[in-house]
């Protein structure tokens, strides 16, 4: 699903020269990441992940990997299983697919300094909304 830029401009600063690289194939279910770059800096980076079992967010978010760190993170009250950072967020839900049983979408966003507590909600608003959305589209089998 594109990243529309009028979710982003909560998250990421407005700027011209926007590309988005996207090497997310729904058909084949298949790891993958979706970066929205400003210039040659990456500026929110998405990764659109399957797996046969769930996999346990906080432990994702704690990781020293970079594709799935989240600083901070908390749990939020939200129909799937979410948590929410100070520079990201990862949620994930049961979706059945020749690839895998659980989808899982990491959102990082490498601007926003670690400590810096103030995007938290911001970042809780775009995940609200672009994880459901992502998810209708994915064709998931119950």
């Amino acid at each position: 699903m594109r990243v529309d830029p009028g979710l982003t401009r909560l998250i990421v600063k407005p700027g011209s020269g926007w590309r988005e690289y996207n090497r997310v194939d729904r058909a084949q279910a298949v790891t993958a990441p979706c970066s929205v770059l400003a210039g040659k800096k990456v500026i929110l980076d998405l990764r659109f992940s399957w797996r046969s079992t769930a996999t346990d967010l906080m432990y994702l978010a704690k990781s020293t990997g970079n594709v799935s760190g989240v600083a901070a993170p908390r749990a939020v009250d939200f129909r799937y299983k979410t948590i929410v950072g100070t520079d990201g967020a990862i949620s994930q839900t049961p979706c059945r697919t020749k690839s895998g049983n659980y989808f899982t979408l990491t959102l990082q966003l490498p601007q926003i300094k670690l400590t810096d507590q103030t995007h938290r909600k911001d970042i809780e608003k775009f995940m609200r909304a672009y994880f459901p959305a992502t998810v209708r589209t994915l064709g998931c089998a119950g």
